[in-house]
């Protein structure tokens, strides 16, 4: 058997699209899940200042965007309570004459700041949204400006899982250390941390269409930002114009869904690959058919996992390859493949390969103790979202026989069920998503190859709730704006078209 080496990391964050007030608080009644009623639309009444006099690092030299906030109430069920100011951005459309409207940005996490997104649009392909519609940023609750908060691990959650220990008790002593933080870190605030969640944010983005003054508005998702999209507009549906999602959540969301489906499209693309290497076997002889280069890629997998390799550079370093960095090579984009290939013959046979993998980051230590206002929230806000929206983890057994089940399935690529016992222990109610089918224009976007949101999810959402889907020819996360294609995500916000079949990719991906 190879052993998994389970990586921390941020779900679905728009990372690769841009690289390439706390106290006791009373017992929280159980959300209600009843579709809110909007508030009437009023004019905008916005104090409007420049973003470079607010917040602290914005590019001194941007005199365009422009910041302001807008009140929501930590619990809407006790709407005269305590309230959170959330911090909007925006960029007015370049042509007023031609204005139809706004569009709101989400770019993922959950968890990021989306105050920059306006600009960030602005200089990719889709740039011309902006001309006719002014463009609005907004950090969601608990995050960055908007009352963000973080809660560092803590000795109090117990010590981290031994690795010398076997893999299911490391298993066990993770669930455990999960339930522990989850159980602190909620209880500091639990009315604040309830309101963490895809339906919750959602009904603030409402509060941000009435602040606007607009009786409608668009809204460009990407990742998590498809799912507070899609809730969205089941309770809003009336109120939006114009919805383009890219990368696109599971419509039945749970933590399970989310570590199996980018295991399931690893294997697709690996089974690929294999194909690929196997019509090449005079090249590569790594075998004649799929099934032959899968069991020659395992085999080699598994001697690296019991023997790692040093390997000599030509530069003259030295370093230790194991099955760990395999999996990643193993994972890259289509336009690697050759040298995929080329260094599973290498590692075969002794040699160096062209491709090294990369190496994990190490864990950031705790520098805080409690819940504390901080700007750099961590991952607080993104396991509270998961979190509220699924409710708490089964129980360690039962999520223990599903890691077993993944790692027999897949030996290469079951570490990318990253969120297992993410939610051990959760102690508020699950507050789940409601999604209806709509009569507000919507544009789904999917990636074919692509694991973090994998393509199938894309289709299940266009069937759940309607629209159309444009499939893109890659494998990044959320690249419309990073390809031509986005000139159809313009077109789409000023004349409502919708489009269907397919649009090349990112090169090489």
């Amino acid at each position: 058997m190879i052993s998994t080496g389970k990586p921390v990391h941020t779900l679905l964050a728009l990372v690769s699209v841009l690289a390439v007030a706390s106290g006791a608080q009373p017992a929280l009644a159980r959300p209600d899940h009843a579709a809110p009623t909007a508030a009437a639309t009023e004019h905008s009444h916005l104090s409007w200042t420049p973003c470079r006099t607010l917040v602290h690092g914005w590019d001194p030299g941007d005199k365009r965007t422009e910041c302001a906030t807008v009140s929501v109430p930590v619990d809407y069920a006790r709407p005269q309570g305590r309230t959170i100011r959330l911090m909007i951005s925006r960029l007015k459309a370049t042509s007023p004459a031609r204005r139809r409207g706004v569009v709101l940005i989400n770019p993922g996490g959950p968890g990021n700041s989306g105050l920059e997104m306006p600009g960030f649009l602005s200089r990719t392909s889709v740039a011309g949204i902006g001309t006719d519609h002014d463009l609005i940023g907004f950090d969601p609750r608990g995050i960055g400006f908007s009352g963000g908060k973080r809660c560092d691990p803590s000795p109090e959650d117990g010590p981290a899982p031994d690795p010398k220990a076997s893999a299911r008790v490391q298993f066990a002593q993770e669930y455990r250390q999960n339930a522990r933080y989850n159980k602190r870190c909620a209880g500091y605030d639990p009315a604040y941390i309830a309101g963490l969640s895809t339906t919750v944010m959602a009904r603030d983005m409402d509060r941000i269409r009435v602040a606007l003054g607009e009786e409608k508005i668009g809204f460009y998702g990407i990742s998590w930002g498809t799912a507070l999209g899609v809730v969205y507009r089941s309770l809003y549906d009336r109120h939006v114009d114009r919805m383009l999602l890219d990368s696109v959540m599971p419509p039945d969301f749970s933590l399970k869904a989310m570590n199996d489906g980018p295991v399931a499209a690893a294997e697709a693309d690996f089974a690929r690959f294999a194909r690929w290497v196997a019509t090449r076997n005079r090249r590569y002889r790594l075998g004649r058919t799929a099934p032959a280069v899968t069991g020659t890629v395992l085999g080699l997998a598994r001697q690296l996992d019991r023997h790692p390799r040093t390997l000599t550079l030509p530069d003259g370093r030295s370093v230790t390859f194991g099955v760990g960095a395999l999996r990643t090579i193993m994972g890259y984009p289509r336009g690697r493949w050759p040298d995929m290939a080329t260094s599973v013959v290498a590692l075969r046979h002794g040699g160096v390969p062209p491709l090294l993998g990369d190496e994990e980051g190490g864990e950031r230590a705790s520098r805080h103790t409690g819940l504390v206002d901080s700007v750099d929230s961590g991952l607080l806000p993104q396991i509270s979202v998961l979190c509220n929206d699924q409710g708490a983890d089964l129980d360690e057994h039962t999520l223990w026989r599903q890691e077993q089940r993944r790692v027999a399935s897949s030996p290469l690529f079951n570490s990318l069920a990253g969120y297992e016992s993410w939610c051990a222990g959760w102690p508020l109610p699950a507050q789940p998503w409601h999604l209806r089918r709509g009569t507000s224009t919507v544009q789904f976007v999917g990636h074919r190859y692509e694991t973090t949101t994998p393509y199938p999810w894309a289709r299940k959402m266009r069937r759940r709730v309607g629209g159309a889907l444009l499939t893109v020819e890659d494998g990044v996360h959320g690249s419309l704006l990073q390809t031509p294609c986005g000139s159809r995500a313009v077109e789409f916000f000023s004349t409502g078209r919708l489009f269907e079949g397919t649009c090349p990719g990112v090169p090489g991906h």
